[in-house]
């Protein structure tokens, strides 16, 4: 018999990897249980959302809300990538994300607090487009 914290171990564990193999990208809790349920993993939708807002409050993922705020899509962050120090992009046709880590950050931090006397939060902002990919 399997204990219960041992189940709820593996589910996490599974999980954690379907993230960090789709870290490029943003995903919603229904992609997370149809993967957990495609590796025969028995997971309700609020044992999910539960362990999502964990991993938000540990910093090892990060949240991002839809543009009407109905759904929310979760990326794993790589902990080299200090995801709340810059903004970050995402294709509204691929769902592809990129992290706009570079100096222009401190450019546009920097302009926007001395000309309209505001600090921005990096933490979940994102801003939308298409990708060079897409574009072709």
């Amino acid at each position: 018999m399997i204990r219960k914290e041992s189940y709820k171990t593996k589910n996490r564990q599974q999980i954690l990897e379907f993230l960090k193999m789709q870290k490029d990208r943003s995903i919603s809790v229904s992609e997370i249980k149809a993967n957990m349920e495609q590796n025969g993993y028995e997971v309700n939708l609020s044992t999910i959302y539960r362990y999502m807002d964990k991993l938000v409050e540990e910093g090892s993922v990060m949240k991002y809300t839809s543009k009407k705020g109905e759904k929310s899509g979760f990326q794993y962050i790589e902990p080299e990538h200090n995801c709340h120090c810059h903004l970050h992009l995402q294709c509204i046709q691929c769902g592809k994300i990129m992290h706009l880590n570079c100096c222009f950050m401190e450019e546009i931090e920097m302009h926007i607090k001395e000309h309209h006397g505001f600090t921005i939060q990096c933490d979940n902002s994102i801003l939308y487009g298409m990708c060079q990919d897409c574009q072709k």
